[in-house]
């Protein structure tokens, strides 16, 4: 294990890490490939996430000690309110859509969970508890900045969505807003990984279970991305709510400071 005591050399690890691991994540499949594994399917996507999981477990430990990575990630988390808040704020998702649109009849438990399931895991595990954790909690970067670098490297991939520049734009813009909707989450509480996983499951598995004029693309339509605020509104008033109750500030880290 490396001490890297300066901010300097902190915040270079975690950009350095950060590079390594999203380019790791594009190019994982190649390895999978090397096993002979069928792509597309549960057993594929499955073995590609274990891999970027044991990546960045290795590369953790070049900076802090083994015992600590898994709480470090915020994957120590018992029951909590956060993950209660983030089932109640997808319920609106899943008793409107089927109202004004229809039950997707090409779902399947498979397609959840290629779709729905592994990529609300590890998406979270990467750019909230990885990438962003190492900004904000090991480099002590302020909030707008620890979130910025992950959320355009998560932000980017999303271009091919989109069917010209506004488009592609609008696609980007959406996906960039949610990682910052998980990143304070993730931190409002208390760095427990499994409220924005659960947040992004449940989002995800709507956008599959059911048609919705715009579900089919990331930036999503009027009467989806109308729905998608008011879960992430729900999700925002109720974590204020139980802080407050419990006589705690919302937000209290520094978010500008760099």
């Amino acid at each position: 294990m490396i001490e890297l005591n300066s901010k300097i050399s902190r915040v270079a690890f975690a950009a350095i890490a950060s590079v390594m691991v999203e380019f790791a994540w594009y190019n994982v499949g190649r390895v999978v490939s090397l096993f002979g594994l069928p792509r597309h399917t549960v057993i594929y996507y499955t073995a590609k996430d274990i891999l970027m999981v044991i990546l960045i477990a290795l590369i953790l430990c070049v900076v802090m000690k083994p015992g600590k990575i898994f709480s470090f990630l915020g994957l120590g988390s018992k029951y909590t309110k956060g993950q209660l808040v983030a089932v109640i704020s997808a319920l609106p998702l899943y008793l409107v859509f089927p109202i004004i649109g229809s039950v997707n009849p090409d779902w399947s438990f498979s397609l959840l969970a290629k779709g729905c399931v592994l990529p609300g895991f590890i998406e979270e595990f990467i750019w909230r508890g990885f990438m962003f954790g190492l900004f904000f909690r090991y480099a002590k970067v302020g909030f707008f900045w620890a979130t910025l670098l992950p959320a355009i490297l998560f932000a980017y991939p999303h271009i091919y969505q989109g069917h010209d520049f506004m488009s592609c734009m609008a696609a980007v813009g959406v996906t960039f807003i949610g990682a910052l909707y998980f990143s304070w989450m993730y931190t409002a509480w208390k760095f427990d990984l499994w409220v924005p996983v659960f947040l992004h499951i449940l989002m995800n598995g709507a956008w599959i279970i059911f048609n919705v004029t715009g579900t089919e693309v990331a930036a999503g339509g009027l009467i989806s991305n109308i729905l998608r605020i008011v879960s992430i509104a729900l999700a925002i008033g109720l974590t204020v709510y139980f802080h407050r109750k419990n006589g705690r500030k919302v937000f209290d880290y520094p978010i500008w400071r760099f």
